[in-house]
């Protein structure tokens, strides 16, 4: 059960990683990345084209995989999605052919049986007369650096408190001065990075696939529900408990209960308070 729990608070941090560069995409760009899970999968696939093909360490890897992200979402951002003016059907459109694109792309170059990262931490860690995973405490500890650097940014840099007031409304930062463009791509890199980071700590703990991306988004949008658009807190609470559900429920029911208990739990929280938990009315 203790390993449930550290396994459910990994998947949960690395779901919080997901979703937050989702959110932060849509409360910027108003629009659903549906492509979102791609990217998340582009960043499994970097890690381990440089560190299982081409010998470099998981942490390099990692942070090449960052930068990939990086830029994947400026092109994405200036190529795809900003000539389209933010037209909610067309961009819908556009993030959907854009995750068939990339999966294919992904299915070309390295086909489609799962793919093992070597674990950067392969070696158990003992604390308190009980073996934890190493790799599972580290991607916590990992997750959770990204997320504080996230809420300095945007609650300490002039950039960050743009991007905050552009997301909270859109109209008053434009008479303030702000650039909407300049916030977009500035969100759409951020967002994008964190969902490549994401896909390197999931990628490190289970078999990568490019199918992985749907999951992914499918996790990201609950927990988006859940917490509620555009709280960060939120976020976070509903990744901890997303994350919480799928490590233990399969320990004490099955993988059939754990795959159902999420939509169950959403769809209460959507008849009770359908701004999530911690959204704004």
């Amino acid at each position: 059960m203790v390993q449930s729990f550290i396994n459910g608070l990994a998947l949960g941090w690395i779901y919080i990683l997901i979703a937050m560069g989702l959110s932060l995409i849509f409360g910027i760009m108003r629009i659903l990345q549906f492509a979102h899970g791609e990217v998340y999968m582009l960043g499994a696939y970097a890690v381990f084209y440089f560190s299982v093909l081409h010998g470099l360490s998981f942490l390099v890897a990692m942070l090449i995989s960052m930068v990939v992200g990086l830029l994947l979402g400026l092109i994405l951002e200036r190529l795809f999605f900003r000539p389209l003016g933010g037209e909610l059907l067309t961009t819908l459109m556009v993030a959907l052919g854009l995750s068939i694109v990339l999966q294919a792309s992904v299915t070309v170059g390295f086909g489609v049986s799962p793919k093992s990262i070597p674990s950067f931490a392969p070696h158990p860690t003992k604390i308190l007369g009980i073996m934890l995973g190493s790799d599972r405490l580290i991607a916590v500890g990992v997750s959770i650096a990204m997320i504080l650097l996230l809420y300095l940014f945007l609650k300490r840099s002039k950039y960050g408190q743009a991007l905050t007031a552009a997301a909270q409304h859109r109209e008053a930062s434009l008479l303030m001065g702000i650039n909407p463009t300049q916030m977009a791509v500035i969100a759409m890199a951020i967002g994008s990075a964190l969902a490549t980071i994401a896909g390197s700590l999931m990628g490190s703990i289970f078999p990568i696939n490019p199918f992985m991306g749907g999951t992914a988004l499918i996790k990201g949008l609950i927990i988006i529900i859940l917490g509620g658009m555009g709280s960060l807190l939120g976020v976070v609470v509903g990744g901890l408990i997303l994350g919480l559900i799928d490590g233990i429920a399969p320990v004490i029911f099955n993988a059939a209960v754990a795959a159902i208990a999420p939509l169950f739990i959403v769809t209460i929280i959507l008849v009770l308070r359908p701004q999530g938990l911690f959204g704004h009315e």
